[in-house]
């Protein structure tokens, strides 16, 4: 008998190749022979899946983001305010090798989105709300309960918190023995603690 394909499990397991390659020989050594070659399938299965490179591109980031965007959910789901605000800009750095990952396909797309509509439409989808959108509520929720400051508008803040996510993130992948991740943490944690002492 012939053997039944998962067409949505082998789709995953391309594109979490794709990650892989991406990773390791960036955006411009990510060919469709060098996903072909990390899965061990041809060519011609992931013609099957995706019509072109940027096809395949923004797939794999919308994989990622609904990883993420599942991860927030679990998470979150039993915090508030200051806690979930915390957790969820922790969560937001490469403070693990999953996360690392994440972050790489992020940025090396950014690159890409710079020239490309597409991508840079893809780019600003982390999940659904977005990530600024997510952070804002949090702000804005324990600034009602008054854990941190009320001096600033909750969507200042959030752009703060999520420049320094972007920055420190980068930081890591350029220098990372500067920055290691308990540097990363540390840094974001003292943010924290200054936005709450400011009350």
């Amino acid at each position: 008998m012939p053997k039944v394909v998962d067409h949505d499990e082998r789709r995953e397991e391309l594109l979490e190749a794709v990650w892989r390659v991406l990773a390791r020989d960036g955006l411009n050594g990510t060919t469709i022979r060098s996903i072909a070659d990390e899965t061990g399938w041809s060519a011609g299965v992931l013609a099957h899946y995706f019509t072109d490179k940027e096809d395949i591109l923004i797939s794999a980031l919308h994989l990622s983001h609904e990883r993420i965007g599942a991860r927030w959910e679990e998470k979150l789901e039993d915090l508030q305010g200051l806690a979930a605000l915390r957790e969820l800009v922790m969560d937001n750095l490469p403070l693990d090798d999953e996360r690392e990952l994440e972050t790489k396909l992020e940025l090396i797309l950014w690159d890409r989105s710079v020239a490309s509509e597409e991508t840079r439409t893809a780019l600003t989808h982390r999940g659904s709300p977005t990530l600024i959108e997510r952070l804002e509520k949090l702000v804005a929720e324990a600034q009602a309960a008054r854990e941190i400051s009320i001096d600033e508008p909750s969507g200042e803040v959030a752009e703060r918190l999520l420049g320094l996510i972007d920055g420190l993130s980068l930081r890591h992948l350029l220098q990372p023995k500067r920055f290691t991740r308990k540097r990363l943490a540390a840094l974001m944690e003292s943010e924290l603690s200054r936005m709450t002492t400011q009350r």
